[in-house]
């Protein structure tokens, strides 16, 4: 496990069952910054009951983070936070400016990407990487336990319960692999390529393509004359559409899937309202599964 923490270093070494150091004071909630809605899902769900306050800066399920501008009361919330999550990779990189006009004593910074063992150039979506999201839920359950020791066994509990969660998806989509060998898909931007990695499935996207839209760019002519070719051959067994990213050159392509009864697995880049990270990534492998 990586994380850091300014001022104080947790020891790597520290499992989620130790309670390391000793925790904050005891009057007051422990203060959890998350920067997206999918890494306040899971302190929410292992803070479950304790005292712990969490606050999300990109709670709109619509919000992006390339574009995002922070506020005063986010500035306010890392200031007095004892714990912040990011993702980390740039892909939220407004967080590490907040953080360095506001150093703070014993606060413990959890970087999702570096907690992963990646680096900025890799594919930040890193929530759909269920070993990342294992060792993320890690690092979060040991700062919480290490704060509030007295909860190591609930904790404990709903730490095992998500890691196992992860395992499951991992075996479901190595299962999806074998049974759809062979298979390849079409993607409108590098949102879900962890899962469909995983269930070895191949892209068969222009890379220049998916990384325009990524950026907000326009694809080149060639790229998008490729992805016409592929829907309307029907040379791929699913069309994965980001439905957060509407876009006419996207748009479009949908439509021709339609028109082409090529299957469309839309996904999201976060979380959506009133779902949890559990129920979401179950409803999109189960989407890809009917397509293929």
């Amino acid at each position: 496990m990586k994380w850091r923490s300014q001022y104080q270093l947790v020891p790597a070494v520290c499992l989620w069952l130790t309670a390391c150091a000793s925790g904050a004071p005891d009057s007051g909630a422990i203060r959890v910054v998350a920067v997206e809605r999918v890494y306040g899902d899971l302190a929410r769900q292992l803070a479950n009951g304790a005292n712990v306050s969490i606050t999300t800066i990109l709670n709109s399920p619509t919000a992006d983070p390339h574009a995002y501008e922070p506020t005063p009361r986010d500035a306010d919330a890392v200031a007095s936070a004892d714990i912040v999550i990011e993702n980390g990779l740039g892909y939220d990189a407004f967080a590490d400016k907040l953080l360095a006009a506001s150093p703070r004593a014993g606060r413990s910074v959890l970087v999702a990407g570096e907690i992963g063992g990646h680096r900025v150039g890799d594919n930040p979506h890193v929530w759909y990487e269920m070993a990342t999201l294992a060792r993320t839920v890690d690092a979060l359950a040991a700062e919480l336990v290490r704060r509030l020791p007295a909860r190591d066994a609930a904790i404990g509990a709903r730490r095992a319960a998500l890691v196992a969660w992860t395992q499951r998806v991992t075996s479901r989509l190595t299962a999806l692999g074998r049974q759809h060998r062979g298979a390849s898909v079409a993607i409108t931007e590098p949102v879900f390529d962890y899962v469909l990695d995983a269930a070895h499935l191949r892209i068969a996207t222009p890379r220049s393509f998916s990384h325009a839209i990524e950026e907000g760019n326009d694809p080149a002519p060639q790229d998008v004359d490729a992805m016409r070719a592929l829907l309307d051959g029907r040379r791929v067994d699913a069309f994965v559409y980001n439905s957060q990213t509407v876009e006419p050159s996207t748009k479009r392509l949908l439509d021709l899937a339609v028109a082409a009864r090529v299957p469309v697995v839309p996904v999201t880049e976060t979380l959506p309202e009133n779902a949890t990270t559990q129920s979401w990534i179950d409803g999109e492998v189960d989407a890809l599964g009917r397509a293929l």
